[in-house]
């Protein structure tokens, strides 16, 4: 006997991976005065601590399977170059990914970082995705990139200084914080199409999500010991761990949604529903955090966007996912 999926599970799926990635950000958002490498190493342990047992279990009953029958399934193991190439991907997503995407946090808030480096990672991402996967790129595409190179350049420019709460941006800090989101989005683009890579040669998405936060746990760190010391990582409080903590199970269970939302839904239908969460960033940063609302930030969401609707609207996108 056979059971159909409810129609309203495969939207419900995406649209909690939105807001499951907001409240990453927002949790991020609360750790700008903490060591942005010291963030993101702890962001990548809970992917390690809840996909490890689940593949270790998986693992444990393919041996038992194998033992039981006369033909071995097939299994793809991954090995090699490709093993190879996505460990430095995952490097590059953790160390110019994650910690450029904390800096910027810190220098322009919330409601900026997010559509700039998600314009840069989809822009990134369709010409990495040309170049090394041979991917199609369609005037609807082209149209798309243009509204998203736009949106990253007037959310880019600086506008003086502007008072948010206690905290003055000048424009060298709004200069500063886009390039640190452009750095994270492009790193994140190669992770992406890294990933799609390695998925068409047989890798499972689990396999590869817990193989990056094993990379990022275990090289960041490293990282952070070797530069800061345990005596002042120790300095870290309560609140700050939980909120470090809580970004990376946030992050894991975002991508357990956004997973069982691509098993229910086309692609283009998810990242539409995905790409919510930068108007709900933008509410989070004005409201939880009094960054400034100003015409540039508001014409730069609009115009992100856009460029997502356009984007999703009859072409083959590839899903964005973030490390």
């Amino acid at each position: 006997m056979t059971t159909t999926t409810p129609s309203w599970v495969g939207p419900l799926c995406g649209l909690a991976s939105a807001v499951l990635y907001t409240l990453t950000n927002i949790a991020l958002r609360h750790c700008v005065d903490l060591d942005p490498y010291l963030v993101s190493a702890v962001k990548a342990f809970p992917t390690v601590l809840f996909l490890g047992p689940l593949l270790l279990g998986g693992e444990i009953a393919f041996r038992r399977s194998t033992r039981k029958s006369n033909v071995p399934p097939v299994r793809y193991r991954l090995k090699g170059k490709p093993l190879l190439r996505f460990i430095a991907a995952s490097f590059l997503a953790q160390f110019l990914g994650n910690a450029a995407f904390q800096k910027a946090l810190g220098d322009i808030g919330l409601a900026a970082s997010v559509p700039i480096t998600l314009g840069v990672l989809i822009v990134g991402g369709a010409v990495l995705g040309a170049i090394l996967l041979g991917e199609p790129v369609s005037r609807q595409k082209v149209a798309a990139m243009i509204t998203l190179i736009a949106a990253v350049i007037v959310l880019s420019l600086p506008h003086g200084t502007t008072e948010t709460g206690n905290t003055a941006i000048d424009a060298s800090a709004i200069l500063r914080g886009s390039l640190w989101a452009a750095i994270s989005g492009l790193a994140y683009s190669f992770f992406g199409v890294t990933m799609r890579m390695t998925m068409q040669v047989g890798a499972k998405p689990s396999v590869l999500m817990f193989l990056s936060g094993l990379t990022g746990t275990v090289s960041l760190w490293g990282y952070c010991v070797a530069t800061l010391g345990m005596s002042e990582i120790l300095k870290t409080t309560l609140p700050q761990w939980a909120a470090m903590l809580s970004a990376g199970v946030f992050n894991f269970a975002a991508f357990v949604a956004i997973t069982a939302a691509l098993r229910l839904l086309p692609v283009v239908a998810v990242n539409l529903i995905n790409a919510s969460q930068v108007a709900m960033a933008a509410v989070a940063g004005v409201i939880l955090f009094h960054e400034p609302l100003s015409v540039r930030l508001l014409v730069g969401i609009g115009l992100t966007v856009v460029g997502l609707v356009i984007l999703t609207r009859r072409t083959r996108a590839s899903i964005v996912i973030t490390d």
